[in-house]
This record gives C-alpha cells, structure tokens and sequence, in this order.
C-alpha cells in the first residue's frame, strides 16, 4: 500500500517546471522577495546577530551565502542562520489554515543548498513550491489539533518542506526522496512554550527545520533509508504529535491547486492573529478621524486562538514579547498609525503613553469568531472616545490574505523598507534578479546576497 510520503515524493520526483501555472511560479518570487526583505531587516535582531557571529566564526567549507556575514559557509550552516533572521521580525508569511509559517522554514534552506550545487532559478523555484506544497497540506490536516497540543508547526512540520526542495534541487530519485522526507520527519521540532518565556529564541525553529532539511538530503543521496512510514505509522508523526488528522485534507486537488498561492503576507510587524484588530484600529481611526489622546478604551472580541496566542503580556517586558501582545501592539497601532519593525523596540516598549492605553484593552473571546475560525480569522474592534463616542468595526481577514491581497507594488514597498540599510543598487539588483528568476542561474542571486552587510 502507497505511503502517504511515497504520494507525495511520486508527485515531486515527476512534476517539470513547465507543469507549473505561470502565477504560481510568480506567487513564488514574491514570497521570495518578502521573506529575503524580513531576513535582512532581522539581522538588526539580537538574536540572528548572536547566531550569525556564532556560524561565521566556525568557517568550514564555503558553499553558500550567510547573510550579515559577506561570505560562504556551509550550506547546512547558511541554512540554519539565515532560517534564523527570517522569523526574527515575525513578519513572515504563513497558511492560516495549518497555522504555519511555511517560507521561513523552506526558503532559506532551498536557496542555501541551490547556491551550493549552482543550481538554475527554474529549479529553485520548482523546489520552493513543492515546499510548500508538502508543508501546507501537513499542517492543515493536523490542525488546530497539533497547535493545540503545544507544537509550533513551523518547527514540526517545517523540516518536510525544507527536504521536499533541497531534495528537489538534488534531484533525488522517488525512493530517495521518500528516505529524505522520513529522515526529516524525525527531526521536527518546536514548542510554543517559547511564546511565554524566551520569545527571542523562537526563531530557532525554522533555522534548525532548514537545517535537518539539508541534512536528510544529504544522507538520503548517501544511502541512508528514512522510515516511509514516518506520518501514519504507529509511533509516527500524527500519533505523536495531534489527537485528531484529517485524512481528506492531504490530497484534495493535489498537483491542480498548489497551497503556495492560499499563503498570506504580513504587513505588520506582530503575530498574525493581531493583524485583524491592527487594521481594524488604523481603519476606524482613519475613517472617523481619531487621534492617540481622543481614545479612552479599546475592546477587542475574536477567536479563542488569537486569545491563546497573544492574551498575555499586557505590559511585555521586552520587544520580542510585544509582538505576541493584543493589548500592546493595538495600542502601538494608535499611537503611531503603523506596526512597523522599527516600533518594536526597548525604547517603545517602555513608552508610557502607549502602556496607558494598553492598560485599557479589553479581550474576549467571541463565538461567531470562534465558529468561523480559520475560514475566517477575525474580529471585532471598538474604539470608546474621551467624549463618549463608540465606534465599531468588524475585520474578518487582515490584509495579505489571498481574499484580500497585497499587491506587487505593496509587496516590493515592504522589501524595500525591510532592506532600508542597503544600497539602492543592491537593493534593485535584488528584486531584478528574483523577478526573473527562471531566467537565470542561482549564482547571480548569490552574488547580490553577498553584500548583505548592515
């Protein structure tokens, strides 16, 4: 009988790139954009900064690029620290529906082990959908179950997109493939307790899925035979890992509707399940004309998850810790008309106006929002003025959803401001390059990135 990873590796060993839909493969530039824009604008981070210092100093065999650091290391290692700077900002893309945040863990590992091999941009691209592809039907068939029980999806099921491209790229055979994707299966890892304590080092978990992404790769091409069995086996991955999988959702219109396109960008600097009650803040606040000093109170109802997520830390002791606070990042919102990665630091953390307004959020969990939930991720948003005004608005998907998209030009605006510290010319290089990536070889991204230096 045909193992759910044998489907998926029969899929991903005979697909061809001229196979793929024209928008897809454009749907996978511009992810790619976003996420090297986040990347860049995270190595301002403490933690990527530390990582970054740690893998430049251990040298080894120059392979592929690292971002901050001017040169090569190898490929597994560029993996790991540029997986880091991706999630750093938490300004990443995701799959509302698998509560996953897919980019980060497969994107840097593709381009690390392509620049390694000189591989061409068809490839890569290639690579980088079927990523995705493999992570968002995982993740939705287990969720909310497997984010209920305490796993960070990025982390446990990443490691399969970051093998299912690097795999790709080497073009594996379909047996070894399905070994890749086993091996990967016993290496994910990632556990949300991070939210509560220690959110600076949360990136870790997409840095290490591209990381073992690599590394399963690499002894899939030396022979080495991962468990075929590794999702649906007795001591697998479903059993382990959720108490409820839904069979249906792996396969439906599997190789005609390819999951990279249903992703999101953000365009908020915080956790995803704030961005309704961002936009619904800024939109009223623009409509009714409010400033910071007219509000009294904010209320804000949506879907428990939200609320399991980003209820606590009225009052986060640090920037990392913020972005998964309802009540800080709303009240950043009004106070500066944006949710910028700039706003996200010490210094606003301890604004005191900003935590005046904080201390008059009100959550609460809202059944509608609950009962649509992830179809719709939403809220409520009402604003109470010093006058006694009331003013109401309901946001049931924040903006970058595939409902309500960002544009190219909204996209690029973002990389371009996320890359603010590099030249103009570097940064044109940049997007040129992504955006006729099918037309070139790898090595010339290589050698923009390498001067990814702030």
């Amino acid at each position: 009988m045909e193992t759910i990873l044998q489907r998926f590796a029969k899929l991903f060993a005979e697909l061809n790139y001229e196979d793929l839909p024209q928008e897809t493969v454009h749907q996978a530039k511009l992810l790619t954009i976003d996420l090297l824009g986040v990347s860049i604008a995270g190595l301002r981070m403490d933690f990527p900064s530390t990582m970054i210092g740690y893998l430049k100093g251990l040298g080894g065999i120059e392979e592929a690029t690292l971002l901050g650091a001017g040169r090569k290391v190898p490929a597994i290692h560029a993996a790991l620290g540029n997986g880091v700077c991706g999630h750093a900002l938490d300004m990443d893309d995701g799959y509302r529906f698998g509560g996953v945040h897919t980019g980060v863990a497969l994107i840097p590992a593709a381009v690390a082990f392509a620049e390694a091999r000189q591989s061409d941009g068809r490839t890569l691209l290639k690579s980088i959908i079927l990523g995705f592809e493999i992570v968002n039907r995982l993740s939705k068939a287990m969720n909310p179950s497997h984010l209920n029980r305490g796993f960070h999806t990025t982390g446990t099921l990443g490691v399969f997109g970051a093998a299912a491209a690097c795999g790709v790229i080497a073009g594996l055979s379909e047996p070894e493939l399905v070994s890749a994707l086993g091996i990967a299966g016993l290496q994910g890892a990632g556990l949300l307790e991070v939210l509560h304590d220690g959110a600076m080092v949360k990136p870790i978990h997409p840095g290490k899925a591209c990381m073992a992404g690599i590394l399963s790769v690499e002894l899939a091409k030396r022979g080495s035979r991962g468990p075929s069995t590794v999702l649906e086996g007795p001591k697998g991955v479903f059993k382990a890992m959720a108490d409820a999988v839904s069979a249906e959702a792996l396969f439906e219109d599997f190789g005609r509707h390819f999951l990279i396109n249903d992703q999101y960008v953000k365009f908020h600097a915080a956790c995803r399940h704030i961005h309704p009650v961002i936009d619904g803040v800024l939109s009223l606040m623009a409509e009714k004309h409010l400033r910071f000093d007219n509000l009294s109170a904010i209320e804000i109802a949506t879907y428990p998850v939200a609320i399991s997520f980003c209820g606590g830390h009225p009052f986060p002791p640090t920037a990392e810790a913020a972005k998964f606070s309802l009540c800080y990042s709303t009240a950043m919102a009004a106070y500066f008309g944006d949710v910028h990665e700039q706003r996200y630091c010490q210094e606003v953390i301890g604004n005191p106006e900003i935590g005046r307004l904080a201390s008059k959020v009100s959550i609460k969990a809202d059944e509608k929002w609950a009962r649509l939930y992830p179809d719709r991720r939403g809220a409520t948003v009402t604003l109470q003025t010093r006058n006694g005004e009331v003013h109401s608005v309901e946001v049931p998907l924040a903006k970058g959803e595939p409902e309500n998209r960002g544009s190219q030009s909204e996209i690029i605006s973002k990389f371009r401001r996320n890359a603010g510290g590099l030249s103009d010319g570097i940064v044109g290089g940049l997007l040129e390059t992504l955006l006729s990536l099918e037309k070139r070889n790898v090595s010339h991204l290589s050698e923009m990135l390498r001067h990814v230096i702030l």
